[in-house]
């Protein structure tokens, strides 16, 4: 304490210095201000239970229940492609033009220019809010809002739920099989017409009627499981009852397919022409082809009901308005931060002076720091000019 009263003069206009920077500072700084809006987060919703169950049997409703998938709408609200969609709005015409690698322009002092420092969170209530920073109230809500306008484009354009993912998916896949499908029947007809070989379904043994619909069988539990995979884990119990119920359809083709038929053309006893044992081939695919089709196009529709049943719907539960308050600079904060500060150096300074005070009065101290000032070199700092013999 006597060292402090000692260097009080000291203290209090090294805390003072610190106190009024801080002032002078916070008061030149520019005024930026945050305009926050919220939405309820999205919860998705299935209807694809009824017909895996139909499929698969009781126990997958229970794996398909409403899901909030938050965190996929924050990434879409941090993500460069929407930034772009504001920045389209609020930037400067041909703003695209002049940024990027090479240009005349930084991205990101476009971004901070004409919106802002936007951010996102999911908030532990299911809600998700989305800020804005910038230096006009009025502006920063409006690309705020403009953010939530984006989302929603971005949500009606992207395939966000696993409805419409399993939608996209199996939409794909139908036009594979549509296209193997055509390309299957009309090779089969060509070849039909060449060669003159014909075949009714009444010719065609239980062995080769039973191959086509395990081999349909097994294109459909496949089908279901990339669906299932779509929400699900690998090591989803459906999942691998759905891969075990695929080995052993493959296992029982194979046992078909070994097990000879006289009365199966694919297996003749006694041989058979190499058209019709070819004809046979061709059938197969084709009737094959067809009820892999079949099966896809019922799974899609029914995707397609799914997603048409359950749209995302963008819920704003707070519009962003234009915020009274600046949100920075934080002036009393900075203030009271820098004259804590200043205080600490200030104590430090006196100790540090005190410390010197008394070491220069005790002949071994001073000595020890002479010495060690005279390492550090730092008489060439602390000495004082001499004048020169003509200069005296």
């Amino acid at each position: 304490m006597l060292v402090l009263a000692r260097h009080k003069r000291l203290i209090f206009r090294v805390t003072a210095a610190f106190a009024i920077l801080a002032v002078i500072v916070s008061l030149v700084m520019t005024k930026q201000y945050k305009a926050t809006a919220r939405i309820l987060n999205p919860v998705e919703q299935s209807a694809m239970a009824t017909l895996l169950q139909q499929q698969l049997g009781g126990g997958v409703a229970e794996l398909i229940k409403p899901d909030i998938k938050g965190n996929v709408y924050v990434g879409m609200l941090k993500s460069r492609t929407l930034q772009d969609w504001v920045l389209d709005r609020f930037g400067p015409e041909g703003w695209r033009e002049t940024t990027g690698h090479g240009k005349e322009n930084l991205r990101k002092d476009i971004v901070k220019e004409y919106i802002g420092e936007a951010e996102a969170l999911e908030d532990k209530d299911g809600t998700i809010s989305l800020s804005v920073v910038y230096t006009d109230p009025v502006k920063a809500a409006a690309i705020a809002n403009a953010y939530i306008e984006g989302l929603k484009w971005m949500a009606d354009t992207f395939a966000v739920t696993g409805a419409s993912q399993r939608r996209l998916y199996l939409e794909k896949e139908l036009e594979k099989a549509r296209a193997s499908l055509n390309r299957a029947e009309a090779d089969f007809q060509k070849y039909q017409q060449s060669t003159g070989v014909y075949m009714g379904e009444a010719q065609l043994t239980a062995n080769i009627q039973n191959r086509i619909n395990l081999r349909a069988q097994v294109a459909a539990r496949e089908i279901q499981l990339n669906s299932l995979l779509a929400y699900a884990t690998p090591q989803n119990p459906e999942a691998v009852k759905l891969r075990n119920q695929i080995d052993a359809l493959k296992a029982e083709i194979q046992r078909l397919e070994e097990q000879p038929d006289p009365g199966d053309p694919l297996n003749p006893a006694g041989g058979m022409p190499a058209a019709r044992f070819e004809y046979l081939e061709k059938y197969r695919d084709w009737k094959f082809q067809e009820v892999l089709y079949s099966t896809l196009l019922k799974f899609f529709e029914t995707a397609r009901l799914e997603e048409a049943s359950h749209p995302v719907v963008i819920q704003v539960l707070d519009k962003a308005d234009p915020p009274e308050l600046r949100f920075k600079p934080k002036r009393k904060l900075m203030v009271i931060l820098a004259t804590m500060l200043g205080f600490f150096v200030a104590v430090f300074a006196a100790f540090a002076a005190d410390f010197v005070r008394r070491a220069k009065q005790d002949p071994e101290q001073s000595a020890k720091l002479q010495e060690f000032s005279q390492a550090l070199n730092l008489e060439r700092f602390t000495r004082r000019r001499r004048p020169s013999p003509r200069e005296s």
